[in-house]
């Protein structure tokens, strides 16, 4: 099994690729509901936009964040996780246990993590998956793209000349495994998306890849790649509406390798 099938099954099988691919859609619809380019509004506001809608829709379906349930909460918070989105959008959110995804940020770059993976969002241009500067990013993105990348079917393994190989990022004591990177484009004047997941790189010479490998969840609404995934063919109609009142949430203290964070996709 490569380090590619090997990520993208343990995900599958958390129910994590399933939350991807179902929040996306709905977060580029929202963004799409605000984006107005006779307000001055560009890529770097569609790049926020998605990055929060996003942020808390994944939330919301993990039970992470401000939906994080306390232990006097009765139930599961439907009246709390359904504000904010339409009911169309609710109702097609995976149904996962509130402790099978836990939040676990880097350098204020929100994370969500299963046992030895751990995703980050980053946004892009629509179509130019292939051309993002790490090094041009975020500390933690420049970072990410540095962790050591477990080679496939490679001759010689490190153990065989005395040498301890540890995937992850090597000054990340909260987290133990790989961080990939969920990588989100969306195109207001076209309607056209694309959603990817992979494990980054900084090039080492020019030509060479941003990425180690990555992979195709959803383009223009149709998913690819990855048997099993159920979403929607297009974005919600209505998407996620912002006219809702503030709702209080009963939250619980968070756990030690829990970020507070800011904003970074």
């Amino acid at each position: 099994m490569t380090a590619e099938d090997d990520a993208l099954s343990s995900l599958q099988a958390s129910g994590l690729l399933n939350v991807l691919t179902w929040a996306a859609p709905a977060a580029f619809a929202a963004t799409d509901q605000l984006y107005d380019e006779d307000q001055g509004h560009d890529q770097g506001v569609v790049g926020y936009l998605n990055f929060k809608h996003l942020k808390d829709l994944i939330d919301r379906a993990t039970s992470n964040g401000r939906f994080v349930l306390g232990q006097d909460v009765d139930g599961t918070g439907d009246d709390v996780v359904k504000r904010g989105v339409t009911p169309e959008v609710f109702n097609a959110m995976p149904s996962l246990a509130a402790d099978a995804i836990f939040r676990s940020d880097y350098k204020q770059s929100p994370g969500w993590a299963i046992e030895g993976f751990r995703v980050l969002l980053q946004s892009f241009p629509f179509g130019k998956i292939d051309d993002i500067k790490w090094v041009q990013r975020s500390d933690a993105k420049r970072r990410v793209a540095s962790q050591l990348f477990v080679r496939d079917y490679a001759l010689f393994d490190d153990e065989e000349f005395g040498l301890e190989s540890i995937a992850g990022i090597p000054d990340d004591d909260d987290f133990a495994g790989v961080t990939l990177v969920v990588a989100h484009a969306f195109n207001p004047t076209t309607k056209q998306f694309e959603l990817y997941i992979g494990q980054s790189k900084n090039p080492e010479y020019p030509g060479d890849s941003c990425w180690h490998w990555r992979r195709l969840l959803l383009s223009d609404g149709t998913p690819l790649g990855v048997a099993g995934i159920s979403v929607p063919p297009t974005m919600p109609g209505d998407g996620v509406t912002t006219d809702v009142e503030d709702v209080p949430v009963r939250i619980k203290k968070p756990r030690t390798d829990e970020g507070l964070g800011s904003a970074n996709g």
